[in-house]
């Protein structure tokens, strides 16, 4: 596995746009400190309507996606959804201040799960989305010490990195090869590893996303295999009430009497098929704006 690419900064977003949106980021920041949560959640969904306003690009790949995604909506209302979803990260992001209140009024299902398997001493993978909240810190909730060592790449703006997540409790594992190393350490000392795999990956295979060939990262599964520890789907989805509810599922079955090969690839399928299911369920709420398939899909 290779070391991740980062993109390429010009020294105009090195020395003008890194910096100018950081100091943007950081004034949000602030703001939604000072504010109660209640307030801060209304501030936030107002700047992620402005956000949609001006985020035309975006707005288009988020389309795009949406035409595979849910061809079943009306295209009127998938721009409805464009919108929504920009109120909801707005909110998000708003929220990141008040995370103990966030927590304390959230609601959890099926946590025994992950404490029963962090008491096996085995470790294993937390699986999860850009959906709705995947920022909280729910090991707080499950106790004795648990923590989640989330995989990540870094922001190509080190300011909105710093500002945004830095702040991730336990080992921040990169994408690349030191990644997958500190993988195999974490897995070894019984801990659990946080990741999303909804997102588009150079290396991997292609399995189906949306029902649409898409690059998709394999390590989780080839290492819960190699391992035999488990995988974990979590999801959190924010109610009506601007509540969260956050359920874990039932560990993922990984199939048996198949070449590892063919194991790792049907364990990736039923993950994005689940994260269809998920996604079609609560599309205001999943990050629609990243390009998850070929370039060339997105050209037209």
């Amino acid at each position: 596995m290779s070391q991740v690419r980062q993109a390429k900064r010009t020294l105009y977003k090195r020395f003008f746009e890194d910096p100018f949106v950081g100091l943007w980021i950081a004034l949000f920041c602030g703001i939604t400190w000072l504010l109660p949560l209640r307030a801060a959640q209304w501030f936030g969904r107002r700047i992620g309507t402005l956000v949609y306003c001006f985020a035309w690009k975006r707005n288009k790949i988020a389309l795009k996606n949406m035409s595979v995604g849910i061809p079943e909506v009306p295209v009127e209302e998938r721009r409805k959804l464009v919108k929504k979803m920009w109120q909801h990260f707005g909110m998000l992001f708003a929220e990141v201040a008040h995370g103990d209140q966030v927590l304390n009024e959230s609601k959890f299902v099926n946590l025994n799960w992950l404490r029963e398997a962090r008491a096996s001493g085995k470790g294993g993978f937390i699986c999860s989305a850009h959906l709705g909240n995947w920022e909280m810190d729910v090991p707080k909730m499950v106790g004795n010490n648990f923590q989640m060592n989330p995989v990540y790449r870094k922001a190509n703006n080190p300011w909105l990195d710093k500002l945004l997540f830095d702040r991730r409790r336990g080992v921040k594992i990169p994408k690349g090869t030191l990644g997958a190393r500190l993988m195999l350490e974490t897995l070894n000392k019984g801990d659990f590893i946080a990741i999303l795999c909804d997102q588009k990956l150079r290396e991997g295979e292609e399995i189906p996303f949306f029902g649409k060939p898409a690059m998709t990262a394999t390590a989780m599964a080839s290492l819960a295999i190699k391992k035999d520890v488990p995988i974990f789907m979590v999801k959190g989805i924010r109610g009506k009430d601007n509540k969260y509810t956050f359920t874990v599922q039932e560990r993922v079955k990984i199939p048996t009497g198949l070449p590892v090969k063919d194991a790792v690839r049907e364990t990736m399928v039923y993950i994005n098929n689940l994260y269809w299911d998920w996604i079609r369920t609560n599309p205001e709420q999943y990050l629609w704006v990243h390009r998850r398939f070929d370039k060339s899909f997105y050209e037209d």
